[in-house]
């Protein structure tokens, strides 16, 4: 097993088909993270991923060490929730876009 991995073996390639074009995304919806802020450590990762990756929608108090999202500048990427060491970023509010119509989501 350490040899396959190692080399890659026949691992190399299997996400390949669940990679699909950017415009094939279906941008009609945005989850919003939800935060439970007794599983947190504060340890501000959410905080840096999403300033850093430009959309700086997630606020951070410095003194409590606690955040929020702000739903006006969140687009959804949940790039918070796969850097949290701790797992207390889960999928929250599912909005649909102003013009769209509400349908069955993959997520």
């Amino acid at each position: 097993m350490a040899v396959v991995l190692k080399t890659g073996g026949t691992t190399i390639g299997l996400a390949n088909n669940n990679i699909i074009p950017a415009e094939d995304l279906d941008r009609s919806y945005i989850v919003y993270p939800q935060i439970n802020q007794e599983k947190c450590v504060g340890c501000g990762r959410c905080y840096i991923s999403c300033y850093d990756g430009g959309h700086q929608a997630m606020e951070w108090d410095e003194y409590s060490r606690t955040q929020h999202c702000n739903t006006e500048k969140c687009v959804g990427c949940l790039l918070c929730g796969h850097v949290c060491p701790v797992a207390c970023i889960d999928l929250g509010e599912v909005r649909v876009k102003k013009g769209e119509k509400e349908h069955a989501l993959t997520l």
